[in-house]
């Protein structure tokens, strides 16, 4: 089988909560999670991080280096290039999975259906994102590296140098597949970009197992109705809509 690199990608530079990756929950940062949730997969043979060149990321790269995860360190706003560098560091991978670094609740149970989804129906590109039906937070996406080095190449768009994949998934030439919850779970939020993020994060890891799944953290919220409002009313993708809005082409 094709063996399976996992690229987490973080920066200290979050717009809406800066330094969210070294927030703490139980004396562990927000990544720690990350991490550790990732290491659960039963699919993946390596995790690392890819983060900027911006001193503010030594201290990304130090938590790696605690964490005993390689850290690479590449461009700031073209972070398309910056996985696809990271990526070609590692070439005896050839399968890469995405996941970002504020969804410390993920599931590697998840992760892994998409892996298998990805080698058993020969597709270019695997995730969870086509249809959301899991909720945001559990986002996973498998794809190439054939495929990560075309859209390095070929991606003009702003936009398409920002989000890793968006290039790969408007491109009818790649084969695309997608896996959905029995249960459409999307609006329930699992991830952390504000400051209401957080807080339902930090009593969530704090009054939960560590082996949760994502349906048993939908029934623990449900069960807490003031905890699952809090950051309800925050839209999925924000940061994909502000750069459609304002997309360029630019160079290379």
């Amino acid at each position: 089988m094709t063996k399976v690199l996992c690229i987490i990608q973080a920066r200290m530079g979050s717009t809406r909560l800066p330094g969210k990756i070294i927030k703490e929950i139980k004396s562990r940062p927000l990544l720690s999670y990350v991490i550790d949730r990732v290491k659960r997969s039963k699919k993946i043979d390596k995790i690392i991080v890819a983060t900027t060149n911006l001193p503010e990321d030594d201290a990304t790269e130090a938590l790696c280096l605690k964490e005993g995860i390689d850290c690479y360190r590449g461009s700031v706003n073209d972070v398309l290039g910056r996985y696809y560098e990271a990526a070609k560091k590692y070439p005896e991978y050839e399968a890469v999975v995405r996941v970002t670094g504020d969804c410390p609740l993920i599931d590697p149970k998840v992760i892994d259906q998409i892996i298998d989804l990805y080698q058993k129906g020969e597709f270019d590109y695997a995730a969870n994102i086509l249809k959301e039906t899991y909720p945001d937070g559990m986002d996973a996406e498998v794809f190439s590296k054939g495929v990560l080095e075309k859209a390095f190449k070929k991606a003009k768009l702003q936009s398409e140098r920002e989000h890793v994949t968006l290039f790969i998934r408007n491109n009818p030439e790649f084969k695309k597949g997608n896996i959905e919850s029995k249960t459409d779970y999307s609006k329930f939020r699992f991830t952390v970009d504000n400051p209401e993020d957080f807080e339902v994060m930090k009593f969530i890891i704090e009054n939960t197992p560590p082996d949760f799944g994502y349906e048993d953290y939908v029934r623990f919220v449900e069960a807490h109705p003031e905890i699952l409002e809090k950051n309800l009313h925050i839209k999925r993708n924000e940061g994909l809509a502000k750069s459609l809005k304002n997309d360029k082409v630019v160079k290379q």
